[in-house]
């Protein structure tokens, strides 16, 4: 029972040591990383989505996800029965138009017709009023008589001129009637190829939204089309976006290969916020060719802002608040100044060297 006490003594006494002994390091050479982290995901550069301009419920659907497309390819077609009916309407009013502006048109030939039978009309009257108005020198005819073929010359020439008037009325009224009904026209023509979407590029039909017989929505998303290389998108917090600019190394975990890293290097960085995604938006390429990638796979990135090789740092869990230290010597807190910091090292720009100790704070 004696030796028994004397060992649970000795135990306490080892523990009560152990509690007392703060822990102590010195600075140490290591390469030394300060890096911001962003989620994302891969996009390709030419990626849109297939919005409808007009509402109707979706016919027919001609391609599925992952089909190859070429640019013009016809993707879908909405149901346009009523657009049908206004497009040949606004084509006939157009071919209408068109004929009674051309100068074989009823309309012009009638006037014309008119003008021809007043001119003739003109020209004897005009005859008849000249021999009047010699007759009337020598008093051959009366001043009646000379009165009335006169204002039967003048009634005759005011009637062409009023014709030829209401011929040129006529045809400006054709002519904008025409342009009108060409611009109905076209307006329709293109409100009718609303129904019918096409891909806008060569690409892989990457997600469809919609199947036959959905109702479909002016400005509804019915599929996503991908085109071009692949990209790097990234989602950037408003505190970090001023560190991150173009040509800066990225390091890439991918969803699809997890504890797998790829390099890559920031190309571009938006320059305002994106109210949709809540974030900025920065994009990276890939520094090498990776093979399998799919759009749209979620990833996690670590953007290098500074890198320092072979830094004096001590551990980070050491720093008291406003960077100080505690050294073992003096057993007082030492201010000292910092570079990269990141959750597991702190750089010593100065305050310490490789010959200091520090204690960890309790």
């Amino acid at each position: 029972m004696k030796n028994k006490f004397i060992q649970y003594c000795l135990i306490g006494i080892t523990i009560l040591t152990g509690c007392s002994h703060q822990e102590r390091v010195q600075p140490q050479r290591k390469d030394i990383v300060d890096a911001v982290f962003a989620s994302g995901s891969i996009i390709t550069n030419n990626q849109y989505s297939v919005t409808s301009q007009s509402e109707g419920y979706l016919i027919n659907s001609f391609v599925y996800e992952g089909d190859t497309i070429k640019e013009g390819q016809t993707l879908f077609h909405i149901y346009d029965e009523t657009q049908k009916v206004q497009l040949k309407s606004a084509t006939a009013n157009y071919h209408y138009a068109l004929y009674n502006a051309s100068s074989n048109s009823a309309i012009l030939q009638q006037l014309n017709a008119q003008r021809i039978q007043l001119k003739n009309k003109l020209t004897t009257d005009s005859l008849n009023f000249i021999r009047y108005n010699n007759l009337i020198k020598s008093n051959a005819v009366s001043q009646l008589d000379y009165e009335r073929v006169k204002l039967a010359f003048d009634n005759s020439l005011q009637e062409l001129q009023a014709t030829e008037i209401l011929i040129m009325d006529t045809k400006k009224n054709l002519e904008l009637e025409l342009i009108k009904s060409k611009a109905n026209l076209v307006s329709q023509q293109n409100t009718s190829s609303y129904f019918v979407l096409s891909s806008r590029v060569n690409g892989i039909v990457l997600q469809i939204f919609k199947t036959d017989g959905d109702l479909v929505k002016r400005g509804e998303t019915i599929a996503e089309i991908g085109s071009g290389s692949f990209i790097i998108n990234l989602l950037i917090s408003e505190d970090d976006i001023n560190k991150i600019q173009a040509g800066q190394d990225v390091y890439i975990e991918l969803n699809t290969e997890k504890n797998k890293g790829y390099k890559a290097r920031i190309s571009k960085v938006y320059p305002a916020f994106d109210t949709k995604e809540q974030s900025f938006i920065a994009e990276a390429l890939f520094s090498e060719q990776i093979s399998n990638l799919k759009s749209g796979t979620q990833l996690q990135a670590n953007i290098v802002i500074l890198e320092q090789k072979q830094a004096l740092v001590i551990p980070t869990n050491y720093l008291l608040p406003d960077d100080y230290v505690i050294t073992s010597s003096k057993k007082e807190k030492v201010k000292i100044q910092i570079g990269i910091k990141t959750t597991e090292w702190a750089e010593i720009i100065s305050g310490l060297d490789e010959n200091s100790t520090i204690v960890r704070p309790n």
